[in-house]
């Protein structure tokens, strides 16, 4: 009799729980919004640059996203909502963003090559309550070396809504309204 209750009781279990379906799951990248983001006369278009890929410290360097808890700790995000970490989705998005500003665009190059030179650094891309909060420090240097701009941009931005879709919606406003900055002090060299 025990035998019999315990094989109703495994087949039972297994038909319930053989019956859920399937979730969707979604992926989430960066989209800067391009028409907000830039401005520029392609008349002005410098020759090359290297976009290397954006340094990152830490937490930030290899996982997908964080978030700041109350007592300031950072802790990981569900890393199974981003397509990649945020220096290589950073970086994608610099690279179309700086087709707007130069003949040719590489990820790398020799250092005896002339070329203008972007660094970005990745200060924080996190999720700190109700706001998304992104600051980047940009580095850019002429084909001599010497520095053309060392700027700071830093966006928090509340988020509209509750769910990782608005955090990501509020992300995206912030990167296009950081490579606006970046775009208007690039048009003023």
């Amino acid at each position: 009799m025990k035998t019999i209750i315990a094989l109703t009781f495994i087949l039972l279990t297994l038909t319930a729980c053989g019956n859920q379906q399937a979730s969707i799951k979604q992926y989430y990248r960066i989209n800067a919004d391009q028409d907000i983001s830039l401005s520029t006369s392609h008349q002005s278009l410098r020759a090359s640059v290297v976009i290397s890929r954006p340094k990152a410290l830490s937490i930030l360097g290899g996982r997908p996203m964080v978030a700041t808890k109350t007592d300031g700790a950072l802790v990981q995000l569900n890393n199974h909502y981003w397509l990649e970490s945020p220096t290589i989705l950073l970086h994608d998005t610099l690279k179309n963003w700086a087709e707007h500003h130069w003949q040719h665009i590489q990820t790398s190059a020799a250092f005896n090559e002339r070329h203008d030179r972007l660094d970005t650094q990745i200060l924080a891309f996190e999720k700190d309550g109700k706001y998304a909060k992104v600051s980047l420090q940009f580095v850019l240097t002429d084909a001599d070396g010497h520095i053309l701009i060392d700027q700071t941009l830093t966006q928090n931005l509340t988020i509209q809504g509750d769910g990782y879709a608005h955090f990501v919606q509020s992300i995206n406003l912030a990167v296009t309204h950081i490579l606006s900055d970046l775009n208007q002090t690039l048009n003023s060299l």
